[in-house]
């Protein structure tokens, strides 16, 4: 196997990964499939609407995943595709935390919409986490007027667009902002979300991440 700890000095199996192209500035998702003594296997890198990009022999990469203390990171180069069609990577530095959150948000802005009873807001995220995400919902003239505002810990059903899937669940309202534009800003729990959706988010948020980090226009935070 990879020398060192598994998800402390390289990725375990089924870890999601942002993979990172040296030199790009966008970042990649990926799942790790399984480890030998030399390499990681890695399934194709997507995009952020989903599309594998080619494979470049000898690419160096950036790796990254969310281990028990954090985000963690770690250098690797394309090595081959195997057989199986996945990628070949050799882990060539150790690794090194650059995240000391439990969760890792990032500022992403994903279609999302709200529902309960027989109302529905739909907006956009603010930001977006594996534990919950701020949304802005669009003006709706009837809330808090003909209809209620939601109570903490009331059940509400989200569908949240993750450009090639939809991620529908139970999430519960942490907290309402006030606007003065008629815009409705609140903050939203998950609920039990399936280990499955939180690998997604999570890669979404590491994607996230990694394109403000490159750009130079955005901290981890």
């Amino acid at each position: 196997m990879v020398a060192g700890v598994p998800n402390v000095d390289y990725p375990a199996a089924d870890t999601a990964l942002s993979v990172m192209p040296v030199g790009q500035d966008e970042a990649l998702t990926s799942r790790v499939r399984r480890q030998t003594e030399s390499f990681v296997y890695v399934t194709p890198p997507r995009n952020g609407i989903g599309e594998s990009v080619p494979f470049v022999e000898r690419d160096m990469l950036e790796l990254s995943w969310q281990s028990d203390d954090g985000l963690r990171s770690v250098p690797a180069d394309a090595s081959a595709v195997s057989d199986d069609g996945l990628w070949k990577l050799k882990i060539t530095g150790p690794a090194s935390r650059i995240q000391r959150r439990d969760t890792v948000r990032a500022p992403i802005g994903l279609s999302v919409s709200l529902a309960w009873d027989a109302t529905v807001l739909t907006g956009s995220t603010v930001d977006l986490s594996e534990g919950g995400l701020l949304c802005v919902f669009r003006a709706n003239g009837d809330l808090g007027v003909h209809v209620p505002f939601p109570k903490k810990g009331q059940p509400l059903l989200l569908k949240l667009d993750l450009y090639s899937d939809e991620l529908v669940t139970e999430v519960s309202l942490v907290r309402r902002r006030p606007r003065q534009d008629n815009l409705h800003e609140w903050s939203l729990t998950f609920e039990a979300l399936p280990e499955s959706a939180a690998d997604l988010i999570r890669s979404h948020v590491f994607t996230a991440l990694r394109n403000a980090r490159a750009r130079g226009i955005a901290a981890l935070y």
